[in-house]
């Protein structure tokens, strides 16, 4: 026992001081460095989204954003919605609003300043108002103006947009094997459309000029319009040329917000 007494350790009583003083900064410092210096987690950011009509560009009121994990928003005014809290990296939203078509969207989140993105969604009209749907459609002539006022004059066959959607035609050749005068025929699984009289094929024109590129089997998703003309007697001038078998004109959804 003695032995063990006379081995223990002695601080001088003039060094005390300063050991404890040492050994309390280093204590302070090791407590005052965070724990993650490196690597630590990314601080979330912000969104703010403008939902508009994809053709129009007008915004849309009360389109709501789905994000899983989250309570759904809803876009006020000027169609306008700010997702807060969002961790960095890509998030999957999903938008939507009566009249329109649901749009899924990646949304990359980056840090720093408040981004803005404008995000357009296709028209269907579904649930709205035959005069809320008119009443856009008025905004839109000016494009489709020659459409319309050969559909009013009665020469040809007219299919619209709204007669796409109602009938559920999913390629050119469901809407026009209906016009009387217009065969489809499929020998393969490439099918041709041809004028029944005469056997020959119609020319196609899109947004104005002649197209080589939609077949029968061209998918008519996004398609505002389509006139069929069945010969010479129904041809209109703009459309004549070397095609006086028949014309097929189809005009495009123009989509310059989406």
């Amino acid at each position: 026992m003695s032995l063990l007494r006379r081995s223990r350790l002695r601080i001088p009583a003039r060094l005390a001081p300063v050991l404890c003083s040492g050994f309390g900064l280093a204590v302070l410092a090791v407590a005052a460095t965070p724990a993650r210096a490196q690597g630590q987690d990314p601080q979330p950011s912000s969104l703010r989204l403008v939902i508009v009509d994809d053709e129009t560009g007008e915004p849309i009121e009360g389109a709501v954003v789905k994000i899983k994990g989250r309570k759904d928003q809803a876009s006020g005014a000027g169609g306008r919605v700010v997702i807060d809290s969002l961790p960095l990296g890509r998030t999957w939203a999903d938008i939507g609003a009566i009249g329109y078509q649901l749009r899924r969207e990646a949304l990359m989140i980056q840090a720093g300043p408040m981004a803005q993105r404008t995000l357009g969604l296709s028209f269907t009209g579904d649930k709205l108002p035959d005069v809320v749907v008119e009443a856009r459609q008025e905004k839109l002539y000016p494009r489709y103006a020659d459409f319309h006022r050969r559909s009013q004059q009665g020469a040809g066959f007219y299919i619209t947009w709204r007669d796409i959607k109602e009938k559920g035609y999913a390629r050119l050749s469901d809407a026009v094997r209906t016009v009387r005068g217009v065969e489809v025929r499929c020998p393969t699984s490439d099918c041709i459309i041809q004028m029944s009289r005469s056997a020959c094929l119609p020319r196609v024109w899109v947004d104005g000029r002649m197209s080589d590129y939609f077949g029968a089997n061209t998918p008519i998703g996004d398609i505002y319009g389509i006139e069929v003309y069945r010969g010479a007697a129904e041809m209109p001038a703009e459309f004549a040329g070397n095609g006086m078998c028949g014309a097929i004109v189809i005009w495009t959804k123009n989509r310059p917000y989406r």
